[in-house]
C-alpha cells in the first residue's frame, strides 16, 4: 500500500513538472547554456530533438527537417522502399545533428479534444481518459492510438483540462505499414497544425519507437564517475591525512614518553637524595654529633680531671678517665643537653702513678632537636 501511494506521488510530480513553467524555463535555459560547449562535448550532453517531417501527400512523400524548414524533398509513392529508406537516412544525416523521423498525419485522419476532469483523476489519468474516450467519442480505446498532455490546472475549480489526440488505429497503420517495411524507424507519429507543423503528441507504442541515443543516461553516468572518483579521492586524501595526523601523534608520544622516562628517573634520584638527606638529618637529630659531646664534656668536667677514653657507638657512651674527684661527677653530668642518664660502672680504683681515682662513666645520648644539638653546654 505504501509503493503503490509513493507511486502515485511520484507520478503526479512527474506530470506536474512535465506541463510546469519551470521546466521550460529550465529547458531554455539549459539550450542557451548548451551554446557555449564545443560541437563534440555539446553532442554527447544536450540531447537535440532535430527531426525529419514525414507525411504522405496526394502527390507524393514529403520529407523535410525541423531544423531547416526550407530543406524539403519529395519523393513519389510509386517510388520503391529502398529509395525511401536512402532518402530518409540522407535527411537525417544532412543536419549537424542525426535527426528523428517524425511522421505526420493529415488534418482528416486524427481528432482532437479537451477534456476537462477533476484534479483527482491525475493519479490515473491514462485509465480514465480511456473511459472517457468511450463516452465522448465513437471509438473505443482499443480500436484508437492516443495521446495526451496536460493543458492547464484550475485550483479554484479544481478542474484539470488535458489535450487529447487520437487517431483510427487502421489510419494510423496504414502510414506506418509502408515505412516500417522500408527499414525507416519512427520516432513518433503525430499529426499536423495547418502549417505542416506537428502538434506535440505521440501515438506510437512506447514499444514501437525507435530507440536513440540517451545523452541525459550519458551525462548522468559521466556525473556518476566523476563523484566516484572525487569520492574515492576524498576518502584517500581523508586516510592519508588521518595516518600523516596519528605518525605526528605517535612521533609526539614518543618524545613525551622519553621525557617521562628521564623525569622519572630525576624524581627517582631526587627522592633517594631527599630519603639520604632525611636519614642524616634524623640520624643527627636523634643522636648528638661526638664534636658536642666532646665539647660538652669539656666545658663541664673540672680541671682536675683527665678523660683517657671516649667511646660514642649508637647511642651508648662510655667514658674512661681520672680524677680527683670520681664520685662527684655524676652530679655534674646530669644537667648535660648531650649525656641521659650518667652513672659509673663498676668501682673506682685509685692510680698509684697519677695518685688520682679512675672511673668509666656509662651513659647514652640525649635526643635532642637539630637547633638544641649545636648549642653549648654552659661551664661549670
Amino acid at each position: 500500500m505504501a509503493a503503490m501511494n509513493f507511486n502515485r506521488w511520484v507520478a503526479r510530480f512527474v506530470a506536474t513538472y512535465r506541463n510546469s513553467a519551470a521546466r521550460r524555463f529550465l529547458s531554455w535555459w539549459g539550450g542557451e547554456l548548451a551554446t557555449f560547449l564545443p560541437a563534440r562535448l555539446r553532442e554527447w550532453f544536450v540531447e537535440r530533438r532535430d527531426e525529419v517531417l514525414l507525411s504522405r501527400e496526394e502527390s507524393g512523400w514529403l520529407l523535410r527537417r525541423s531544423d531547416a524548414p526550407d530543406q524539403v524533398e519529395t519523393l513519389s509513392l510509386e517510388a520503391g522502399a529502398e529509395e525511401l529508406r536512402a532518402l530518409a537516412e540522407r535527411m537525417q544525416r544532412s543536419g549537424e545533428t542525426t535527426a528523428d523521423i517524425v511522421s505526420l498525419l493529415p488534418r482528416g485522419d486524427f481528432l482532437e479534444r479537451r477534456l476537462s476532469l477533476p484534479m483527482a483523476a491525475e493519479e490515473n489519468l491514462a485509465q480514465v481518459i480511456a473511459f472517457e474516450l468511450d463516452r465522448q467519442t465513437p471509438f473505443r480505446a482499443d480500436q484508437v492510438r492516443c495521446d495526451f498532455r496536460i493543458a492547464r490546472r484550475d485550483p479554484v475549480a479544481k478542474l484539470l483540462y488535458v489535450d487529447v489526440l487520437l487517431a483510427p488505429r487502421t489510419r494510423a497503420d496504414d502510414l506506418t505499414t509502408p515505412l516500417a517495411a522500408a527499414g525507416i524507424a519512427l520516432q513518433a507519429l503525430d499529426g499536423r497544425d495547418g502549417n505542416g507543423n506537428r502538434l506535440g503528441f505521440n501515438l506510437l507504442p512506447a514499444e514501437a519507437r525507435a530507440q536513440r541515443t540517451n545523452s541525459a543516461l550519458r551525462l548522468n553516468l559521466v556525473l556518476g564517475a566523476v563523484c566516484l572518483v572525487l569520492l574515492v579521492t576524498v576518502m584517500q586524501r581523508s586516510v592519508a591525512g588521518r595516518a600523516q595526523a596519528l605518525e605526528a601523534l605517535q612521533a609526539e608520544v614518543d618524545t613525551v614518553r622519553v621525557e617521562a622516562k628521564q623525569t622519572a628517573k630525576l624524581n627517582e634520584a631526587l627522592d633517594e637524595a631527599i630519603e639520604g638527606a632525611n636519614f642524616l638529618a634524623s640520624r643527627k637529630q636523634e643522636h648528638p654529633v661526638t664534636i658536642n659531646i666532646l665539647r660538652e664534656l669539656t666545658d663541664r668536667l673540672p680541671k682536675h680531671t683527665a678523660l683517657v677514653r671516649l667511646s660514642v657507638n649508637r647511642g651508648e657512651i662510655q667514658i674512661q678517665g681520672n680524677s680527683d674527684e670520681a664520685a662527684s661527677l655524676i652530679a655534674i653530668l646530669q644537667p648535660s643537653t648531650t649525656l641521659q642518664g650518667p652513672a659509673l660502672q663498676g668501682a673506682i680504683t685509685p692510680d698509684a702513678r697519677t695518685r688520682k681515682e679512675q672511673f668509666l662513666i656509662q651513659a647514652r645520648a640525649r635526643k635532642i632537636e637539630q637547633e638544641g644539638a649545636n648549642a653549648a653546654a654552659p661551664k661549670s
